[in-house]
């Protein structure tokens, strides 16, 4: 028969594991709801469902915080309808590309930069995003400073 102190902490450890078992849940409940609300000038959901927009790979790692990272990657779109769409760097408001009666399409490029950047495919002159991705940059190193010695030799 276990004794009385083995029950409790055990019932305040199962109550641990629940308060963060629900924290968890509503972190991701709450992340996902922000999401779209904070998605504007994105189309209607039934027409960004038939749009899709990918990039490989990503993210793109620089050395340390604050330097230009480089990788090549590759967009991959389409669309359930044919039409004139362009694919739009929307951190720099640049048009990357456009196509002429396609219903998808592949660019390769050289991306360069210090920040994250996003893109969409758009109908040709529209300001509305049918699909959206992101180039996350990261670094390996937080600060460019180096690690003070904490000897010397005079």
């Amino acid at each position: 028969m276990p004794n009385l102190k083995t029950t409790i902490t055990t019932n305040k450890m199962s109550n641990q594991i629940i308060l963060i078992c629900l924290c968890i849940a509503g972190w991701f409940i709450s992340g996902s709801a922000n999401a779209g609300a904070t998605q504007s000038n994105t189309a209607p959901s039934n027409t960004s469902q038939l749009a899709q927009l990918e990039v490989t790979p990503k993210p793109c790692v620089a050395l340390r915080k604050g330097q230009k990272c480089y990788l090549e990657v590759t967009f991959s779109w389409s669309h359930a309808q044919v039409g004139d769409y362009c694919l739009v760097n929307i951190t720099t408001n640049t048009i990357m590309k456009c196509w002429q009666k396609q219903a998808k399409g592949e660019l390769n490029i050289d991306f360069q930069s210090t920040l994250s950047n996003d893109f969409a495919v758009r109908k040709k002159d529209s300001a509305i995003n049918l699909a959206r991705t992101r180039i996350p940059v990261a670094w390996v190193y937080k600060s460019s400073k180096r690690a003070k010695s904490t000897w010397r030799l005079f």
